[in-house]
């Protein structure tokens, strides 16, 4: 029997799942206090739902994705919550990038309810995830696991059972991990070659079949070689993401007393990008401060010459 879904959070990653499910033929159902967002996602085939109690109502399955942990906690025990209209057997997907106490502490909350969460964080960034290319990990009990299966392909390229609850989160935190390594390496690259009179495309082009190359520089390299961080139609993420990513990761490393030299020097750059107002733009951003440091930052150009450049190099 086909599973009804449910979507609570209708941003760059959970509006992207919703709307690939739907456009893959499942009934779901999504919220968003988000206009915009909840009439994105009405144009893809979904249903929208007046709180996340009514999309509890009429699921089987929820996925979950949010910014932070205090909205992981409404949308589950608030006063209009996925608690307030769980049925006996939900299944949550939990895709937010949150502490492992803070899912932990929703679970509880779910299983007296007799809901039940699964860790299911993601990894790949905004347009990944539009195109249905993000992986996904997912821990907790391998019934539920079992149960939800079937939807998976529905907005995942590749999944993986981990194991217990909590296990993929660990998995999710060391992949963002290089995550910031990558792209402060390559920003400091592309400062190095503008510097040394390489041109940027010539670097691009012969950096791609390179072992020099990773996914990282694939999704968020053009934006960081034409210098374009604030179009919603290309940027991967919101800097102040990534930074709330990062504290986290810094957290796991500090609860196993593991030094982390090589992940805390990538951060440096990310500060001075936040202290300078970048907080909304990709966290390719940081190019910026690189390229400040070493005296060469670029002249800003119109928002419409940057977009063309960047259509031409994807």
């Amino acid at each position: 029997m086909a599973l009804n879904i449910g979507v609570c959070g209708l941003g760059i990653m959970g509006g992207a799942f919703a709307n690939n499910l739907a456009r893959n033929g499942f009934h779901v159902t999504g919220y968003d206090p988000s206009k915009v967002r909840s009439n994105i996602f009405k144009k893809a085939g979904g249903v929208i739902a007046k709180s996340n109690k009514e999309v509890a109502e009429n699921s089987d399955v929820i996925i979950t994705s949010v910014a932070t942990a205090k909205i992981l906690d409404e949308v589950i025990q608030g006063k209009n919550g996925i608690i307030k209209g769980a049925k006996k057997g939900l299944i949550i997907l939990e895709a937010s990038t949150v502490s492992f106490e803070e899912k932990k502490r929703n679970q509880i909350a779910l299983k007296k309810v007799n809901a039940t969460m699964l860790d299911t964080p993601v990894s790949g960034a905004g347009r990944q995830a539009e195109a249905g290319e993000i992986s996904i990990m997912i821990s907790g009990p391998k019934s539920a696991f079992n149960k939800i299966k079937t939807i998976l392909p529905g907005f995942t390229k590749v999944s993986y059972y981990v194991g217990p609850f909590g296990e993929s989160s660990k998995l999710k935190l060391l992949i963002n991990m290089l995550i910031s390594v990558h792209g402060a390496a390559f920003a400091e690259a592309i400062t190095l070659a503008r510097a040394s009179g390489v041109d940027l495309k010539t670097f691009q082009e012969v950096l791609k079949p390179s072992a020099g190359n990773s996914r990282v520089i694939e999704y968020r390299g053009p934006l960081m070689i034409e210098d374009e961080y604030a179009d919603l139609k290309v940027k991967t993420a919101d800097l102040t993401i990534m930074m709330k990513d990062n504290e986290l990761i810094e957290e796991y490393a500090k609860t196993y007393n593991v030094p982390v030299p090589m992940f805390l020097g990538s951060m440096v750059t990310t500060y001075a990008a936040l202290a300078q107002g970048y907080g909304s733009e990709d966290p390719g951003v940081i190019t910026r401060i690189y390229e400040q440091m070493a005296g060469i930052p670029r002249k800003k150009k119109s928002k419409r010459s940057s977009s063309k450049n960047l259509k031409r190099i994807k």
